[in-house]
Order: structure tokens, then sequence, then C-alpha cells
């Protein structure tokens, strides 16, 4: 009688050799940056974190309650409507009227998803084919490219002027036929730049005059400083012909691990989105939505309680990188990042481990935000003064050691 079992499938116990790998559509797709970076650094425990972009608080009590209560509910624990709760998204819309200047319908325009990294996916692999360009301004959210790569299509990569604003001549020189969005984020991640209504209204008009998507990604719209102004695309785009805004709530209410987002887009592509979302996550968790409801009911109130702390930590920052002989620093005026420009020739990704490892300060390259000269990111809002003059002073340092040191490369 034969053996049953692995001894009878392979004879003489011997396995089938390892598959060989072979080309799939993550290989032009680059590693998680910034676990790589960690993995591939000995993090030391009083290092100093200026590369998590978070916000140093958490959610509102309310939302911790909310969830809390909807735990051993039917609604918080079955599936939701694949779109989302019916009372979240119309809790958006009202939002959305408020602080975004869109009159918007919640059963056609609104989806929430797993964080606004799904809603950009989402989109992408929504309104585009593969082989299609999509226009990405440098530098970059890089978790864009990567999701625009695995949809199979072009990043056109669009560099910005020494301020990190978008040129929007140069944007129209960038579109091609294949062109089928343009992506904005402001304020920025990873420069802090806060983009103006005329720069806005101005790439609307080049998407409209072409056939484009305008994909605004409006994620750290509570966080502007001195002079500036959040402006919405959606507020430029009455009718929402061509805007698909994207937003979440891991900043503004410090819901990171939450994963909830929500993508606002025309009617028109409302059941491709719905293919999208079924596919993928078939909804947002649901007790997690229900939190997410009751934060935005706290509207902007909640996360401007917190601005003067952080922008007290971000004058620090100002001041100190000022004085940094080794790194030019643009002072833009939103989100909570500064990328510094280093004055060296010598690899960022190189530098950004040795601060880990021998100085204790955790910055992000600017290689993986696709910067055109060795560049830091820097994050300002995880930490105290305290800790933020602890950091400069570690950054300070190493940039010192690493431009004057031939062994770096």
């Amino acid at each position: 009688m034969e053996r049953s079992g692995s001894a009878g499938l392979y004879p003489r116990g011997n396995l089938l050799p390892d598959m060989k790998p072979t080309p799939g559509r993550t290989q032009r797709v680059q590693e998680a940056p910034i676990v790589k970076l960690i993995a591939d650094s000995n993090v030391p425990n009083d290092a100093v974190d200026l590369g998590q972009g978070v916000p140093f608080y958490g959610p509102p009590k309310e939302a911790i309650l909310a969830a809390t209560g909807a735990l051993d509910k039917e609604f918080g624990f079955r599936y939701s409507a694949d779109a989302g709760m019916a009372s979240l998204r119309e809790a958006i819309v009202e939002k959305l009227a408020s602080e975004n200047g869109a009159e918007l319908d919640s059963g056609k325009n609104v989806m929430v998803t797993a964080g606004a990294n799904q809603a950009f996916a989402n989109t992408i692999l929504c309104i585009t084919r593969p082989g299609d360009h999509v226009l990405v301004l440098s530098p970059y959210y890089f978790n864009h490219v990567m999701a625009i790569r695995l949809a199979g299509c072009k990043p056109v990569i669009v560099d910005t002027d020494g301020d990190y604003q978008p040129l929007v001549e140069r944007i129209g020189e960038k579109i091609t036929k294949r062109a089928r969005a343009i992506v904005l984020v402001s304020p920025n991640n990873p420069t802090g730049a806060v983009y103006s209504r005329d720069t806005i209204e101005e790439v609307g008009a080049l998407c409209a005059e072409n056939d484009l998507y305008l994909v605004s990604d409006e994620t750290y719209e509570h966080f502007v400083y001195d002079d500036a102004e959040f402006v919405s695309a959606l507020a430029l785009d009455r009718g929402v012909q061509h805007t698909i805004s994207l937003f979440s709530f891991s900043k503004s209410y410090g819901m990171s691990g939450y994963r909830i987002g929500y993508a606002v887009f025309p009617a028109s592509i409302y059941d491709e989105m719905l293919k999208v979302q079924d596919t993928l996550t078939i909804c947002a968790p649901s007790v997690l939505q229900v939190a997410a409801e009751a934060a935005i009911k706290l509207g902007a109130a909640y996360p401007k309680q917190f601005i003067p702390r952080i922008e007290k930590v971000r004058k620090i920052f100002i001041e100190r990188l000022a004085h940094l002989a080794s790194a030019e620093t643009p002072i833009t005026k939103g989100s909570y990042y500064f990328l510094l420009r280093l004055r060296t020739r010598k690899s960022d990704w190189g530098i950004a481990k040795r601060l880990i490892e021998k100085h204790g300060v955790i910055t992000v390259p600017g290689v993986v935000f696709g910067a055109r000269c060795p560049a830091l990111r820097v994050a300002y809002a995880n930490v105290d003064e305290g800790m933020a003059e602890k950091g400069i002073s570690r950054i300070e340092k190493g940039l010192q050691e690493a431009t004057s040191n031939s062994s770096l490369g």
C-alpha cells in the first residue's frame, strides 16, 4: 500500500527546489523606505525620532469611547456598506461644506477607505490603465509613486522650484497623450510647502483643458502656520468635474493606527471606485469608522488646540536649522516637515544611517522622495521642545562630521 503524506508525494523525502522568483508588478516598486532604513540600522535606545510623520497627540476621547461601545454591536463588527457607513459619509459631507467649501452628495461623491494611502491606490486603479502616465511633483510622497508603479503606470516626475513650489509651465510641458492625472500634495509631505490658491487653480485649469484628473492629497489640511492659507482643490472645482481629493484621520485626529481616510470624487466614477474598494478591502473597519464619525463631529477645533505646541517646536527648528553650515533649509509653512538640502555630494542614505547609529537621531533621506540633491526630511510634530533641541544638536554634529569625513560615501 502506498504511503500517504509528503513522503508519498516526494520520493525519499526530497522536496522540490525553491521556486525561482519571476518578475512581478512589485519589481519596479521600492521597498518601504523608512522600514528598510530602520531595519538596516542599529538604532540606539535613546535615539531622537525626527523621522516619523505623526503628531504627538492621540485620538479624541470621544472617538475611543465610541469605538469601545461599538465593539459588541452588530454595526461595529459586521461589514459596513462598501463606501462606508452612511452616517459617517454624511458627517464628512457636512465637514466638507463647512471647512472645504464643497457641496457634495454623501451617496455619490464620498468613499471611506483604510487610510489616505488606500484612497490614493483606489483612485489610481480606477482612473488609469497600465502604461498610463501620472504627473507627480518632486520631491514626492514615496507611497504615491509606489502605488502608481504597482498599478503598472509611469510616474512622470516634475521638479519644483527652490522653495518646493510647483512650476505650472513645467507641469504643462510634461503632459503627454498617455497622461491621466496630476497629483498635488498641499500642505506637502516631505517639504512642508503650501500651494497658493492661484497655483492650484492654474493646475486645475491644466487638468480641465487636457481632460485629466487633479488628484489632491489634503491629508495635512489643518497644519498651516504664519500667513499660510490652506486651499482645498474642491473649493475651486465646485461641480467636482475633474478633482479627486484625499483626506485622512491619521494626522488631524491622531488616529494613524486606526487606518481611516476618505476620497472625494466626481459622481461619474463612483461605480468604478466601488469595484476597487470591494476588491481590496470591501470596507474600512466598521468599528473604526464609528470612531472616525465621533472625531469628525468635533471639527477642526480638535487638531487646532495642539497647533500652538507644534508651532513652538517649529520655531526651534527654524532658528537652529538656519545656522547649519552643512545644509540649506527652505522655510515652508505647512504640514510638519522641513526638507534640508545638504551641502555635500555624499549619499544621503549613508548619512541618515550614520546619524542614527553614531549620533542617535532618526531622519529620512531625500533619495526616497526623489530629491535631486542629497537631503534629509525632519519631522517636528512628534517631539517636545527639549527633544527638538537635542535632536537638532545631534544632526548638527553628525552633518559636520559627514561633510568632512571622506570615508562616507
